[in-house]
């Protein structure tokens, strides 16, 4: 009994009752809570349990404040370490197998995965066929690449505060998501039709190839905007059935076809309409799931249908939107960059196009199929790593979180220690995959043109495009680190000026021969991988700093 009183001046005076009802009251915070270790924690336990002033007052202590003082000076003689530390391993959250992770990697990039075994199958890509005429390709090939660009910010944010706020079980803002979502990219499109009607009017182009490039434009852009949901909760099942079903449905009816439809463009387009078809109808299954869902389906699960928690409605406060839109405005503006990385040489060999410099064609640009081949094929490196890269870094959230849970704020070296090696790790094994792959391409490239109808430039395309998309894949390695510490605004100054050696240097080089833009693509790389690996391992240094200010 001696051991627990406390040496305090302050409660010499206490009777013997004050001092069990104390003893009493630290047994009951020790029984509904292990590990309180500070006084705010025990006064808030305490009026958990019922305690008042007068309580208190009664039993010999001038408030809760006071009463928690006494308390806090032998509670820790009360803990049950082995229970202390089971009820901590219950806060942790489980970490997905490698397996998992693995599948969701290879879900979210089998939409690409897929475009280009198709490519490699028939010499057929998903935005051209060989047999369509130049100018039907050109136009629709633009459209998609519009579509592309213009959504690829407002995907970016939506998809983040779809997460952000599902995760969070507020389904009437995920609804609101949803609506702002489709009226973000209603307004986008609009306005970039009729930039494409002025386009025609002052270039005097033919109005058709204006209306196949706005077509295609809106259907890959509604198709991004309906399928955010199903990237957002990963369901990767419907992703790999949706998209092989689409794969086999352009091959079956192109391929199959000819005889019920002998003209090569209806059959193509219509090949394409019924795969967009399919994809739709896991998109409409996910939305009806969304708009039919409630808050507390998702708190209290199996419950009596007239069960509502009182701290659960749909009915929350109306974010604003436009704060929204500022806030997530860097990651928009640096998606949008990005994706222009990856893709602005291939509009380029537009300009430079053989037929155009030669003067044999009239036309201001042209789907340069030759440079496509190569430069997509490419992206296998890019790819290959990228999956890899999903592997290690999906779960960092999570272990971290594990980590923190028990961690001491004098230990967040293991913090420093922890992200180090995981960024090592990653970079390193980026490294050797997309060099592996890269140098699978760069042997058999030759091969690989000849049995897609390349040319030598092609082959030069595809060594070039894939050195550099090994630093692009380095390049990506260190974006996630970057992101994940939330230092977004440098991404896009970066990115500015990748965007700009492109364009710039392949403005140039393009005049040579379209077949040198390549040369443009690989310093853009070089440039993005470099900055970006000095700014990494600046911020890496002090990271749990920066973690814990940013998250926790």
């Amino acid at each position: 009994m001696a051991m627990l009183l406390s040496h305090s001046d302050n409660y010499k005076s206490l009777s013997r009752e004050s001092r069990i009802f104390a003893q009493k009251t630290a047994r009951s915070i020790v029984t509904i809570q292990q590990g309180v270790n500070n006084l705010a924690d025990i006064v808030v336990l305490l009026e958990v349990l019922g305690y008042n002033n007068e309580l208190v007052t009664k039993n010999g202590f001038q408030s809760l404040p006071d009463l928690a003082k006494y308390v806090y000076d032998f509670i820790d003689l009360y803990y049950n370490a082995e229970q202390d530390k089971k009820s901590m391993e219950l806060l942790a959250t489980p970490i997905p197998t490698p397996t998992q992770r693995l599948a969701e990697g290879l879900g979210m990039i089998f939409p690409w995965l897929g475009s280009l075994v198709l490519l490699f199958l028939t010499g057929v890509s998903l935005w051209m066929a060989l047999s369509l005429p130049k100018e039907l390709t050109t136009a629709f090939v633009g459209g998609v690449f519009l579509g592309l660009l213009i959504t690829e910010g407002s995907m970016q944010i939506f998809q983040k505060l779809f997460t952000f706020y599902y995760n969070q079980t507020n389904i009437g803002e995920v609804k609101r998501i949803l609506k702002r979502s489709y009226l973000t990219v209603s307004v986008l499109l609009l306005v970039a039709s009729l930039g494409l009607l002025v386009a025609a009017k002052l270039a005097d182009l033919p109005y058709q190839l204006v209306g196949v490039a706005i077509i295609s434009m809106v259907t890959v852009s509604l198709h991004r905007a309906s399928y955010m949901i199903i990237y957002s909760l990963k369901k990767i099942k419907h992703l790999i059935v949706g998209y092989a079903s689409a794969f086999v449905s352009i091959g079956t009816v192109y391929f199959l076809a000819e005889g019920a439809i002998p003209d090569n463009t209806v059959r193509y387009f219509a090949s394409l309409g019924v795969a967009f078809s399919v994809l739709t109808v896991f998109a409409v299954f996910h939305h009806r799931k969304i708009l039919e869902k409630k808050s507390v389906s998702i708190i209290a699960g199996n419950v009596p249908h007239f069960y509502n928690p009182v701290s659960t409605s749909d009915k929350t406060l109306r974010s604003r939107f436009h704060v929204q839109i500022w806030e997530m405005l860097p990651h928009s503006v640096f998606g949008t960059l990005y994706f222009s990385t990856l893709f602005t040489d291939r509009l380029l060999s537009w300009i430079y196009h053989p037929d155009i410099v030669s003067g044999t064609s009239d036309r201001l640009f042209e789907f340069n199929s030759m440079y496509h081949t190569g430069a997509d094929l490419a992206l296998l490196v890019i790819l290959s790593a990228s999956m890899l890269q999903y592997v290690l870094m999906s779960p960092i959230y999570i272990r971290l979180n594990n980590m923190i849970i028990d961690l001491k704020i004098s230990e967040s070296d293991k913090i420093d220690r922890f992200l180090q090696k995981q960024y090592a790790q990653l970079v390193i094994l980026s490294l050797v995959l997309s060099a592996t792959t890269a140098t699978v391409l760069f042997v058999f490239a030759p091969q690989i043109a000849v049995h897609l109808g390349g040319t030598e430039k092609t082959v030069m395309v595809l060594r070039l495009a894939s050195i550099g998309n090994v630093f692009i894949s380095m390049h990506a390695a260190n974006l996630m680190f970057i992101a994940f510490l939330n230092k977004i605004k440098p991404l896009v100054y970066m990115s500015i000026v990748a965007v700009s050696i492109i364009a710039v240097g392949g403005a140039i080089l393009g005049k040579s021969g379209y077949e040198n833009i390549t040369i443009a693509y690989l310093a853009s790389a070089v440039f993005s991988f470099t900055v970006s690996t000095v700014c990494v391992r600046k911020i890496i240094r002090n990271a749990s700093s920066t973690y814990f200010a940013k998250y926790v």
